[in-house]
């Protein structure tokens, strides 16, 4: 089983900024993932996996019949059966990318590591991580950080996250590699086409952790300092829940919401660069309490759980084809490549209402997503 750090490389932005909210997650549990769609934290994993085992086995730190077992059962991974062909060929040609890029990085001399694990509880209590490749050479390490989202970008500019990998690497092997000078790290995200580097040197990394990083850090290990709302929110167990958030983005509706001649052109602007925070707060409760509805039965009053409406379709293709010539149908127009096209369209085609009669249990309406919708007052709606 995989041990997470309270104070994690992967969640420090979200601690360094907000420095309580690492104590109030530890209180909460993981949140269910839907049973509908990709697991997308469980899909990157399966990435970094394949990506693993290709760079040890060019790197000769595995042999093939090691790498073969591990590509099977990659393979037998559920989110890998899934996928379609196509789907297959995207997913390994993104990671081939991301390893060709990590071989074009390693230089004559160079020690590359893999799925490295970092301490950097000198300065974060109990603070340790797992950073993808760690490059070391005479005077630099150099790590590199696959990013498989293909959501929003990431960058590695002032990165507290690579930050704190490149100084856990620093500290295991500063006396392995004594004249490590400089630090390079790089997110890569070959989903987005995207490739960002950054680096400082030794002395100014060790200052950001001395001065920076350990005093927030004794905060965010005690559970001390104020909640402060932001972009960190997103992946915080607490984003729906959190009176902070919640507080800061009321406040932002009352403005939000006045008539635009109230407001200044300052405070449109404002309320402009603001807006999205508030979007992403509702789309956060209303992701919490539909999963609370789903999952636990717990529904707010006045809402019910429903289903989303979804279009009518046809089970086989071939034995539709084949009752719709038998019918008189033109057999050219009823296909849209490779598919029968819609029963809407094909009922446009025949005598009125006849199709679907034709059909019968050939047509199924696959079950909708799950919902919650407001249940209406009739005695209210009697007066209006």
């Amino acid at each position: 089983m995989t041990t997470h750090a309270m104070l994690s490389a992967s969640g420090s932005k979200r601690w360094l900024m907000c420095t309580p909210s690492a104590r109030l997650e530890a209180t909460l549990p993981e949140p269910k993932r839907s049973t509908k769609g990709i697991d997308f934290s469980a899909e990157g994993t399966l990435a970094h996996s394949l990506g693993e085992i290709r760079l040890r086995l060019h790197f000769n730190q595995i042999g093939h019949e090691e790498y073969d077992r591990e590509y099977e059962l990659i393979k037998l991974h559920p989110i890998y059966q899934t996928y379609s062909q196509e789907e297959r060929d995207d997913f390994e040609m993104y990671v081939d990318n991301y390893v060709l890029y990590v071989r074009s990085q390693i230089g004559e001399g160079d020690r590359p590591l893999f799925e490295q694990r970092v301490d950097f509880s000198e300065w974060v209590p109990d603070g340790f991580g797992t950073a993808d490749v760690v490059i070391l050479s005479e005077h630099t390490i150099r790590v590199i950080d696959l990013k498989f989202g293909k959501g929003v970008p990431v960058y590695a500019e002032d990165n507290p996250q690579l930050r704190l990998y490149a100084l856990g690497a620093y500290a295991k092997f500063k006396e392995e590699y004594p004249n490590i000078r400089e630090v390079s790290y790089t997110i890569h995200q070959p989903r987005l086409d995207s490739i960002s580097t950054d680096g400082t040197s030794i002395g100014k990394l060790l200052d950001w952790a001395r001065y920076y990083v350990s005093q927030k850090a004794k905060k965010a290990w005690s559970g001390s300092g104020d909640f402060l709302p932001g972009e960190w929110c997103q992946f915080c167990r607490a984003k729906a829940t959190c009176r902070a958030r919640s507080d800061f983005n009321t406040e932002l509706a009352k403005q939000e919401f006045k008539e635009p001649p109230l407001l200044s052109q300052d405070e449109i602007v404002e309320v402009l660069e603001k807006a999205q925070n508030l979007k992403t707060w509702v789309n956060d409760v209303e992701e919490y309490v539909l999963e609370q509805a789903v999952t636990c039965n717990v529904i707010p009053t006045g809402y019910k759980l429903s289903t989303t409406k979804t279009h009518r379709k046809i089970s086989d293709n071939q034995l539709a084809a084949t009752v719709l010539i038998e019918k008189g149908l033109p057999k050219d127009q009823i296909w849209n490549p490779p598919t029968l096209k819609s029963v809407a369209a094909l009922e446009k085609i025949g005598p009125k209402g006849q199709v679907a009669a034709w059909l019968g249990d050939l047509i199924i309406r696959p079950d909708g997503a799950p919902k919650l919708v407001r249940v209406k007052d009739s005695a209210k709606d009697d007066f209006q």
